[in-house]
């Protein structure tokens, strides 16, 4: 799983069997924080953390809002760094909704990208006025 981004706190989650598909996922099961945002691991996985706002579209004529009936069962291709002892949440990890049948993907995990090379610069290192001693002479220290 390496190279892949590890999910935060307010990242965007998908249903496709929600009227409304993007959803957000609310981080619940620690204060472990990654780039000012805490870290999912695989215990953020209740109707409080996998926020929907739209209808299911396998309740009874689609009338039922989904953060009421949805039913996650467990996270798969979870990262190997344990979170206060549980899995993260990797960008690839996918979560099963029993009642609809629909898997439950991340769609962005937020985490902010960083720069794959930092360019070098044409500045001068600085050089201390006198050169600096590697050895220390002074009666004082000598028995």
């Amino acid at each position: 799983m390496s190279g892949k981004k590890y999910v935060c706190n307010g990242a965007k989650i998908e249903c496709p069997l929600c009227t409304k598909p993007i959803g957000k996922l609310k981080v619940t099961s620690n204060s472990i924080k990654l780039q000012d945002k805490t870290w999912a691991n695989i215990k953020d996985k209740t109707k409080a953390n996998l926020k929907f706002s739209g209808k299911c579209l396998k309740s009874p004529k689609q009338k039922i809002p989904c953060k009421a009936i949805i039913s996650p069962v467990k996270w798969i291709n979870t990262g190997e760094i344990l979170i206060q002892g549980n899995k993260a949440l990797l960008e690839c990890s996918t979560i099963k909704c029993s009642y609809g049948g629909a898997t439950i993907k991340i769609k962005d995990h937020i985490q902010k990208s960083e720069p794959e090379a930092i360019a070098s610069t044409d500045v001068d290192g600085i050089t201390p006025d006198e050169p600096v001693s590697n050895s220390l002479a002074s009666s004082e220290f000598s028995n």
